[in-house]
């Protein structure tokens, strides 16, 4: 699962090849952008190749919903601004079960 930062309600993973500078930064821009709620959240950052991998693990309860073109929108748009703000390089957000593996959602 790699390393962890832990803040209140967040705990934030990171592998080996992204720096730990950059996953305090991304802890920062969670919390200061009001994404952090009264339930705890894992999020595990992961460097692919040249792009950043934000993996958010779904409530079970949702595992089944389809995202709607609104969702997908904000989504590329948070995708957006954290590869402008925080990392610097292509961002890509995925969608997880609690073992951190990709839910599709189409």
């Amino acid at each position: 699962m790699g390393d962890r930062i832990d803040t209140k309600n967040l705990s934030v993973y990171f592998l080996d090849e992204v720096p730990k500078e950059k996953a305090l930064e991304f802890a920062r821009f969670w919390k200061s952008n009001g994404f952090i709620g009264t339930k705890k959240q894992t999020i595990q950052l992961e460097k692919k190749e040249r792009q950043i991998i934000v993996k958010l693990i779904e409530n079970e309860e949702f595992h089944s919903d389809h995202l709607t073109i609104t969702e997908e929108a904000l989504l590329q748009d948070l995708e957006r601004e954290l590869s402008k703000e925080v990392f610097h390089v292509k961002t890509k957000i995925l969608i997880t079960d609690n073992t951190f593996r990709p839910i599709l959602k189409k």
